[in-house]
């Protein structure tokens, strides 16, 4: 989840909390008022009672036997022995019925007291009905609550559009570093920015891109002149060796053995020096890429250099070519990448077996497929065979011998990348591996 959908999402929680803590503080604090409002309102009554009887004691009758002092009210005066106590006003919210054919009881807040009128006292009871004044309540309630949600929903906009700007900077940032795919992505600068965190990552990303980029140019450099370097001792050993084993005929057999053996591992060292300088100038970009390639073309002279090598371990090449097409490119390194991944599938088959060679694909896609009858790719390797230095362990060619240097299918990526072809690598079902470079 984004950091702004999570500091949404948070203000967002906590936002319904407060909105829910509010509403119960506001639900008892407006009915709190309401009450407190609705006991003034009945001593009001009273004291508008006592002011008139005191004028007019005979209204009292007239009070007592109307009862209603309006729609929602209504009194209660009976005559009492004793004295007044004037200190006495009780409240309660009872159910009772105004009239005798009210068939359910209403709810009412009642005042109960005492007045005294030519000496005489009365016990006054004043009923409110509590219908009106809970609508009110609701009403202000409501209103409060629906104030308060709109509040919250704004917020909460205000809030998104608000992040969106500030966290901006962050995200440009983030997208700038998902676009870096190459070495010469590494010069990126990323932009100074009003936010002093921004800021302090764009410049700390800006010295880690120098350093990478500083360590990968010097990484790039040593790979380039230690292979370029290597060639030179690496020919005058395997010319030494070849002029020794010239003169085999007068050297013992041990003799012999060593010096083929100085010559075999002179021409591997001299195969890993040749890819390492070919990765280097492919990742160095010092190829141009504007020839047009006929991969049919291309599979042909590779099956043609790879003839003897095929026709040593009795492997029955069939090609079918669904479609002729032209790719944009290296005529060298699609050659390259074609003959690495051949000279792999003809490693790993078995004598007397085939591979089949796919040109084309269904809807006109430019594609070749290379499919050999292998023991397949193992699970630890298929995440990383286009790694450098990676090979499978086991696999032995027609001397017994493992020659691979683990850097052909770096080869086949480093030049389908520079191209821009997609490549994948997968097993098929029984045995074989299916090896595709999409066009």
């Amino acid at each position: 989840m984004k950091l702004n959908n999570q500091i949404l999402l948070g203000n967002l929680v906590l936002s319904a909390v407060v909105f829910v803590v509010s509403g119960i503080g506001m639900y008892y604090l407006v009915f709190s008022t309401v009450y407190d409002e609705l006991d003034n309102h009945l001593l009001q009554h009273k004291t508008d009672i006592m002011n008139q009887v005191q004028s007019d004691p005979a209204s009292l009758n007239a009070i007592r036997e109307l009862g209603g002092l309006g729609s929602y009210e209504w009194v209660e005066i009976e005559r009492i022995d004793g004295q007044i106590d004037e200190t006495e006003n009780s409240y309660a919210s009872i159910d009772t019925t105004r009239y005798e054919y009210q068939d359910t009881p209403e709810a009412y807040r009642r005042l109960s007291t005492q007045i005294s009128v030519n000496d005489t006292t009365y016990s006054l009871k004043i009923y409110e009905e509590v219908a009106a004044w809970e609508n009110i309540s609701m009403t202000i309630l409501l209103s409060v609550v629906a104030g308060l949600l709109i509040w919250i929903l704004l917020l909460y906009l205000l809030n998104q559009v608000a992040f969106e700007r500030i966290l901006k900077p962050f995200y440009n940032t983030v997208d700038t570093l998902e676009t870096i795919s190459k070495p010469s992505d590494f010069d990126e600068k990323f932009p100074g920015s009003k936010t002093h965190e921004i800021n302090v990552l764009n410049q700390a990303l800006n010295i880690m891109m120098q350093q990478i980029s500083s360590t990968f140019e010097e990484q790039k450099k040593f790979i380039q002149n230690a292979s370029h370097e290597l060639l030179t001792p690496l020919s005058i050993i395997r010319q030494k060796a070849e002029k020794i084993l010239s003169n085999s005929d007068q050297l013992d057999e041990d003799t012999v053995k060593a010096a083929s053996d100085i010559q075999h591992t002179a021409v591997r060292l001299s195969r890993l020096s040749n890819s390492l300088l070919l990765i280097s100038r492919v990742e160095n970009r010092q190829f141009n890429l504007d020839e047009d390639v006929r991969i049919s073309s291309v599979m042909s002279e590779v099956l043609d250099e790879m003839k003897d090598f095929i026709d040593m371990k009795n492997i029955h090449v069939s090609t079918n070519e669904t479609s002729d097409f032209v790719v944009r490119g290296n005529k060298e390194l699609i050659q390259s990448a074609v003959y690495n991944i051949m000279q792999n599938a003809v490693k790993f088959t078995p004598e007397n077996s085939g591979i089949k060679i796919e040109i084309g694909g269904e809807s006109g896609q430019k594609e070749l497929k290379i499919i050999d009858e292998g023991p397949g790719i193992s699970a630890e390797l298929r995440d990383s065979l286009f790694d450098r230095f990676k090979k499978s362990n086991g696999h032995s060619n027609k001397l017994g011998q493992n020659n691979g240097n683990g850097l052909g299918l770096s080869i086949v990526k480093s030049i389908c990348k520079l191209h821009q072809f997609e490549y994948s690598v997968k097993n098929r079902k029984g045995s074989g591996t299916e090896v595709t470079i999409r066009f």
